[in-house]
Protein backbone atom coordinates (compact mmCIF):
# COMPACT_ATOMS: atom_id res chain seq x y z
CA UNK A 1 0.00 0.00 0.00
CA UNK A 2 2.84 2.20 0.86
CA UNK A 3 4.73 1.89 -2.66
CA UNK A 4 1.20 2.30 -4.37
CA UNK A 5 0.32 5.43 -2.45
CA UNK A 6 3.80 6.92 -3.47
CA UNK A 7 3.62 6.53 -7.00
CA UNK A 8 -0.04 6.67 -7.78
CA UNK A 9 0.71 10.33 -8.66
CA UNK A 10 3.61 9.69 -10.66
CA UNK A 11 1.56 7.64 -12.28
CA UNK A 12 -1.35 9.55 -13.02
CA UNK A 13 1.12 12.41 -14.26
CA UNK A 14 2.11 9.65 -16.82
CA UNK A 15 -1.76 8.86 -17.88
CA UNK A 16 -2.47 12.30 -17.93
CA UNK A 17 0.13 13.58 -20.68
CA UNK A 18 -1.08 13.61 -24.13
CA UNK A 19 -0.97 10.15 -26.24
CA UNK A 20 2.36 9.89 -27.72
CA UNK A 21 6.57 8.16 -27.46
CA UNK A 22 7.24 9.40 -23.95
CA UNK A 23 3.64 7.94 -22.63
CA UNK A 24 4.17 5.04 -24.13
CA UNK A 25 7.69 4.56 -22.96
CA UNK A 26 6.57 5.38 -19.58
CA UNK A 27 3.96 3.39 -19.16
CA UNK A 28 5.70 0.23 -20.37
CA UNK A 29 8.15 0.64 -17.97
CA UNK A 30 5.93 1.02 -15.02
CA UNK A 31 3.64 -2.35 -16.86
CA UNK A 32 5.76 -5.02 -14.40
CA UNK A 33 6.68 -2.92 -11.31
CA UNK A 34 3.58 -4.54 -9.28
CA UNK A 35 5.01 -8.00 -9.37
CA UNK A 36 9.06 -6.46 -9.47
CA UNK A 37 8.01 -4.61 -6.34
CA UNK A 38 5.94 -7.64 -4.37
CA UNK A 39 8.99 -9.79 -5.07
CA UNK A 40 11.16 -6.89 -3.78
CA UNK A 41 9.45 -6.31 -0.84
CA UNK A 42 8.96 -10.10 -0.29
CA UNK A 43 12.67 -10.53 -0.40
CA UNK A 44 14.10 -7.52 1.25
CA UNK A 45 11.47 -8.80 4.32
CA UNK A 46 12.82 -12.20 4.28
CA UNK A 47 16.41 -11.12 4.71
CA UNK A 48 15.75 -8.35 7.37
CA UNK A 49 13.76 -10.54 9.20
CA UNK A 50 16.84 -13.41 8.81
CA UNK A 51 19.13 -10.81 10.16
CA UNK A 52 20.35 -10.65 6.49
CA UNK A 53 20.66 -7.05 5.41
CA UNK A 54 23.75 -7.80 3.68
CA UNK A 55 21.91 -10.13 1.25
CA UNK A 56 18.88 -7.27 0.95
CA UNK A 57 21.48 -4.65 -0.25
CA UNK A 58 22.03 -7.25 -2.81
CA UNK A 59 18.65 -7.37 -3.78
CA UNK A 60 18.15 -3.95 -4.36
CA UNK A 61 21.91 -4.00 -6.25
CA UNK A 62 20.87 -6.64 -8.57
CA UNK A 63 17.23 -4.43 -9.13
CA UNK A 64 18.89 -1.41 -9.94
CA UNK A 65 20.99 -3.19 -12.46
CA UNK A 66 18.34 -5.53 -14.14
CA UNK A 67 15.47 -2.30 -13.74
CA UNK A 68 16.87 0.57 -13.68
CA UNK A 69 15.22 3.58 -16.17
CA UNK A 70 17.26 4.74 -18.95
CA UNK A 71 16.81 8.17 -20.87
CA UNK A 72 14.61 6.52 -23.39
CA UNK A 73 11.92 5.78 -20.95
CA UNK A 74 11.76 9.49 -19.33
CA UNK A 75 12.04 10.87 -16.47
CA UNK A 76 8.78 9.95 -15.44
CA UNK A 77 9.76 6.09 -15.41
CA UNK A 78 13.27 7.26 -13.44
CA UNK A 79 10.12 9.21 -10.61
CA UNK A 80 8.20 6.07 -10.66
CA UNK A 81 11.48 3.90 -10.23
CA UNK A 82 12.95 5.69 -7.53
CA UNK A 83 10.15 6.58 -5.79
CA UNK A 84 8.98 3.26 -6.06
CA UNK A 85 11.90 1.28 -4.77
CA UNK A 86 12.30 3.34 -1.83
CA UNK A 87 8.95 2.82 -0.47
CA UNK A 88 9.50 -0.43 -0.71
CA UNK A 89 12.60 -0.46 1.14
CA UNK A 90 11.06 1.75 3.73
CA UNK A 91 8.09 -1.21 4.21
CA UNK A 92 10.32 -3.90 3.84
CA UNK A 93 12.28 -2.55 6.73
CA UNK A 94 9.41 -1.47 9.19
CA UNK A 95 7.89 -4.69 8.52
CA UNK A 96 11.62 -7.44 9.08
CA UNK A 97 12.01 -5.34 12.15
CA UNK A 98 9.52 -5.39 13.57
CA UNK A 99 8.95 -9.16 12.99
CA UNK A 100 12.58 -9.65 14.43
CA UNK A 101 11.75 -7.31 17.23
CA UNK A 102 8.57 -9.31 18.06
CA UNK A 103 10.06 -12.66 18.22
CA UNK A 104 13.10 -11.63 20.94
CA UNK A 105 15.42 -10.52 18.42
CA UNK A 106 17.33 -7.22 18.02
CA UNK A 107 15.92 -5.37 14.95
CA UNK A 108 18.87 -5.58 13.52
Amino acid sequence: SLAKAATDPVRAEVESMRDGPEKTKALDFMSGSKNIGLLERGLLFAFIAAGQPEAAALVLAAKSLARVPTNDHGKHASEYFLIGTLASVIASLAMGMAARSAVGLPVL
